[in-house]
């Protein structure tokens, strides 16, 4: 048991590198190497930890999706304000932290899973949850959800990109206009 909860210590610390990495340079320039150097060890020895990258990226954005969620939950108000809460949020995050939250909404690995209405992800199934509850009926649940994290998702990344500027009310005028909801 206690050589199991070394491997769990060492893989955390790996995973915790891993976003300072990713907070410092993106993670495109994250190297298995030189994570694996800062532990001393060898690239042989890291992969007792994780089978590739992919799953090292994989569990990574587990982490960061239950930071993400345990920060922006709400559970004060109604669905939409609750919504709207964790909307203006995450675009706020975009502008705070950019590499940490591209890596988690547009690395490769993370693709995949979003793809497969994967239940890995405590933020994905909050949102999903909301605009479950809020769906107004004219689509299905997952087409409703979409629409919602399509405005959210794309919003957010134009302002990582320095597109545009936040602006806490255009996030509340469209989520009203895809809602129905009244102010």
């Amino acid at each position: 048991m206690e050589a199991n909860n070394m491997a769990t210590n060492t893989e955390q610390k790996i995973i915790d590198n891993t976003i300072k990495m990713i907070d410092q340079a993106g993670y495109q320039n994250i190297s298995l190497r030189k994570l694996a150097q800062q532990f001393n060890m060898t690239t042989g020895a890291f992969y007792k930890h994780f089978k590739n990258k992919e799953e090292l990226f994989y569990r990574t954005s587990i982490v960061l999706s239950e930071q993400v969620a345990n920060s922006l939950e709400t559970t004060n108000g109604s669905a939409f304000e609750q919504l709207l809460a964790i909307a203006q949020g995450f675009c706020k995050l975009f502008q705070t932290n950019p590499n940490r939250m591209d890596f988690l909404f547009f690395n490769p690995t993370v693709i995949n899973a979003y793809r497969q209405s994967n239940q890995d992800f405590p933020f994905l199934v909050m949102v999903r949850k909301l605009a479950h509850q809020f769906n107004p009926g004219e689509v299905s649940n997952d087409q409703f959800f979409n629409q919602i994290w399509s405005f959210i998702q794309g919003y957010a990344l134009l302002i990582k990109n320095q597109v545009t500027s936040y602006d806490a009310n255009l996030v509340e005028v469209t989520l009203l206009e895809l809602t129905g909801a009244s102010k």
